[in-house]
């Protein structure tokens, strides 16, 4: 199972995943693929026959060698292929035997070459693949499969989702998912998607009973906060427990659920045997991911995917659930109304604008130095010190203090910590998460009384980074150091409401969570949140990160960055090159190529 990580390095931006930087992260692993390509091609290839066949195949290699690197680092960036606009390159590329030519209309096996020149775009053969099977898949899923007649689905849904009272697009996504074997349910924070799963679960299991269903989502963290969310929405739904044991009491990450192992290729045999699975943030899902999870849907099983369409998408290949949400599949359902906006107006509206900046240059920014609209849910005091962010976060973490110094009970404490969060666009530098988390760290010892250079001390956050499914703990699950009820030092993690202890000496991989990045911090939410975005110019300062670090937050966001620098990011969405909307219309696994933004 995998959390949500950093992207390896920035986003390359309009047009560059066609530059050739002398160093990147990555770089020496795309070399190395790039050379073992061009291996197979005077392996496979005719052999050379005087100087100037000599001189041309060292070129034709040459070529391949940079657009094979290029294919690589393409989809280190989270894109599905590398475009290749110079038709005279593209045809000495498919006279290659390492690159195989992908037709309109082609399909069937995969091809047995590592590269993939599909028109204009040049895919690594997994990727083609997968986003091939992956258009096939959620096409075939997009198909009417009605759980009873419509009588009774009426009567269903004015129990569940009454008309007049239940916004009509959330009775429209409930109706979907019962009416079809695909539903996608998008919208942004308050938007009631926690509510419409609850709905759609109670009315499923009342028109059949003796279904299995299952919840998921792509993170441990995303996950547990899923069921919790959907626990105190079941309660209301049913008061009376009449679906008590059918309904799903935790959630899993799609790893999990799959069964992916290391050590297997692919997910285990049989491995979803639900009839309805709903999988939340499903905008994290990459390309590979997506098209396990579709492919192992049973004959008659129905999947509901749910999100945010303009949150970042995965730190893997592709744009999936962004690209699903873009194409003409009947299934998708978009929430609009928000039912925050009445009690954090000022946070929606500062949310609602980094979304539509990019189609809206007449706007301003609806924030100024006391917040938007004289409020203080949104403020911006200008960029600043690690130090400087880090004592205003201890300032909201004081009632977290104040519990731990009182000796208030342990689910208390964790639950006071998990109020707040610094969100970084970064992860190195003066103001990235590791800095960050240096100087608060520096500060709760100095409150706690422990030792300048102590690894464990009361009050730390810690961020599990490699998963442990025989302690029962994954990547991104975070926990709070705390004396366990015998007085030993443990780390503490809210379990649903209950804690779970992990004795400091047997803790998996971690690192201080204080401060963690953007890209970790989805499927998660903080009733306060310190947002550090990246300088203006940055590659990761997009629409994207800002919307999804300030969507982050509950009831108020302080945003440590200038005008200038949240303006930049406002207009500058993430592009990812892409053809899973295209392959969808057009019914085949060829068609004209796309770009997706956001």
């Amino acid at each position: 199972m995998s959390g949500a990580r950093e992207p390896r390095r920035a986003a390359a931006g309009p047009g560059g995943i066609g530059r050739e930087p002398r160093r990147v992260p990555g770089g020496e692993v795309a070399q190395a693929f790039a050379r073992a390509v061009v291996r197979l091609h005077r392996a496979a290839g005719p052999e050379g026959d005087g100087e100037q066949r000599d001189e041309v195949r060292n070129e034709d290699e040459a070529l391949l060698e940079r657009w094979a690197r290029r294919a690589w680092l393409a989809a280190a960036d989270g894109h599905a292929f590398v475009p290749v606009p110079d038709p005279l390159e593209r045809a000495r590329l498919a006279g290659s035997p390492a690159v195989t030519s992908a037709g309109p209309g082609e399909g069937g096996e995969p091809p047995a070459a590592p590269l993939v020149l599909d028109g204009d775009a040049l895919y690594l053969q997994r990727l083609w693949r997968a986003e091939s099977v992956l258009a096939e898949r959620l096409a075939a899923l997009d198909a009417p499969a009605p759980l009873a007649d419509e009588s009774r689905m009426e009567a269903t849904l004015d129990a569940v989702a009454p008309q007049g009272e239940v916004d009509p697009l959330q009775r429209e996504a409930v109706r979907t998912a019962l009416s079809r074997r695909l539903a996608i349910v998008t919208g942004g924070p308050g938007t009631g998607k926690t509510t419409t799963m609850a709905r759609l679960l109670v009315a499923f299991l009342r028109l059949a009973p003796e279904s299995r269903v299952a919840i998921a989502a792509p993170t441990g963290k995303a996950a547990a906060r899923l069921a919790q969310a959907l626990a105190a929405q079941l309660a209301r739904l049913d008061p009376d427990n009449a679906l008590a044991g059918r309904l799903p009491v935790s959630g899993m990450t799609v790893h999990r659920l799959l069964g992916l192992r290391a050590d297997r290729a692919g997910p285990a045999p049989g491995a979803i045997r639900h009839d309805l699975l709903i999988v939340d943030e499903a905008s994290m899902l990459d390309l590979e991911l997506a098209r396990a999870l579709v492919e192992s849907i049973p004959e008659g099983g129905r999947l509901v995917l749910a999100g945010d369409r303009d949150q970042l998408a995965s730190v893997e290949a592709g744009a999936v659930f962004a690209e699903a949400c873009a194409s003409p599949l009947q299934a998708v359902v978009r929430l609009q109304r928000n039912y925050r906006q009445s009690a954090a107006p000022g946070l929606a509206a500062f949310a609602g604008w980094l979304r539509d900046r990019w189609q809206r240059p007449e706007a301003s920014m609806p924030v100024g130095p006391d917040g938007p609209k004289g409020s203080n849910e949104v403020t911006v005091p200008g960029p600043a010190s690690a130090g400087a962010i880090a004592d205003r976060s201890l300032a909201a973490w004081s009632p977290a203090l104040a519990a731990l110094a009182g000796g208030e009970p342990a689910e208390r404490i964790v639950a006071a910590f998990d109020r707040h969060r610094v969100l970084c666009a970064l992860r190195e530098g003066p103001l990235g998460a590791i800095a960050i988390n240096a100087a608060v760290a520096a500060r709760i010892r100095r409150r706690v009384g422990a030792a300048p250079g102590a690894i464990w001390y009361t009050g730390r956050i810690v961020i599990v980074t490699r998963n442990r499914p025989e302690l029962g703990l994954y990547n991104g699950d975070v926990g709070i150091c705390l004396p366990d009820p015998t007085g030993a030092p443990a780390v503490a993690f809210d379990a649903g409401g209950a804690l779970r202890w992990q004795p400091v000496r047997q803790m998996p991989a971690h690192e201080d969570a204080f401060a963690i990045t953007v890209h970790k911090s989805q499927g998660s939410e903080f009733d306060t949140v310190a947002l550090v975005p990246a300088p203006a110019g940055h590659g990761l300062n997009t629409r994207e990160l800002l919307y999804t670090g300030a969507t982050r937050a509950r009831s108020a966001l302080v945003v440590w960055a200038g005008a200038d620098a949240i303006e930049d990011g406002a207009t500058r969405r993430t592009e990812r090159h892409g053809r899973l909307a295209d392959r969808i219309a057009s019914g085949r696994p060829g068609g004209r190529g796309t770009e997706v933004r956001g």
